[in-house]
């Protein structure tokens, strides 16, 4: 399991905004997390990258899992160009590329370790294929196109762009860094409609595990495979298997 919420529970004073919220996240599912507002969806969000702690319950994210999440990546882009950004997030992809051409080099050399060696790079070697490691050239160029912001200079510093510029450059470099688990918030805010139907391409066939919170019935049809309410009265959650439609039905 990728990720599993147990019995969260969170109170500002006297509001419950979340009861006892259980639910699971396996890998490769892309999971619609949905509700009125105010009932607690980006607060679950940030109980699971550690922002808020919960007042009762636990979040299990699956052993050496990646976690992404959009605010995380504009919040450390302060000061950096666009090419800084997108080389900080894809710190971990370029951390395996380096590991493996070292151990290239040592498998070449005569020791007793082969081995461990051999397994050591087999792993790395899956982890760097999943996340698109080997055609990251050709994705950059992808993503960026796909997102509208292929026309902006690299060496632009992200204080400059504008809000709907700074959305699209955070998620384009958090889909380049392709996350074992992708939390996006309204991730559809500042998307034109061409934009919108490339994002919707680009999850349907993204490996890792996605949880987002939307409105956009559309968006959530076209890109998950089960969704969450958190309902309104109690503040529980109940799971779905379906699309939104499905759901709403």
């Amino acid at each position: 399991m990728l990720l599993a919420i147990d019995n969260i529970s969170k109170a500002y004073g006297d509001n419950q905004v979340l009861n006892n919220v259980t639910f699971a996240l396996p890998y490769g599912q892309k999971l619609g997390l949905v509700g009125a507002n105010g009932v607690g969806k980006s607060t679950l969000i940030k109980i699971i990258i550690g922002e808020i702690e919960p007042d009762g319950g636990e979040v299990r994210v699956a052993s050496g899992a990646e976690i992404g999440y959009l605010a995380q990546t504009l919040n450390a882009a302060a000061g950096q160009t666009i090419a800084e950004l997108i080389d900080t997030t894809l710190g971990n992809i370029r951390q395996l590329e380096v590991r493996l051409r070292k151990l290239e080099a040592a498998m070449v050399q005569p020791g007793d370790d082969l081995v461990g060696l051999l397994a050591e790079y087999s792993e790395l070697t899956e982890q760097f294929e999943r996340r698109g490691g080997y055609d990251l050239d050709y994705r950059l160029d992808q993503v960026m196109t796909g997102l509208a912001v292929a026309h902006l200079a690299r060496d632009r510093r992200v204080a400059t762009l504008s809000g709907g510029e700074k959305s699209r450059v955070g998620l384009a470099a958090l889909l380049l860094a392709a996350p074992d688990l992708l939390l996006l918030d309204e991730p559809t805010n500042h998307l034109d409609f061409a934009a919108l139907a490339w994002l919707e391409g680009y999850l349907q066939t993204y490996k890792g595990g996605v949880l987002v919170v939307s409105h956009d019935r559309h968006f959530l049809n076209q890109t998950v495979t089960a969704i969450v309410e958190i309902e309104e009265h109690s503040r529980e959650a109940k799971q779905y298997s379906g699309n939104y439609d499905f759901y709403a039905q």
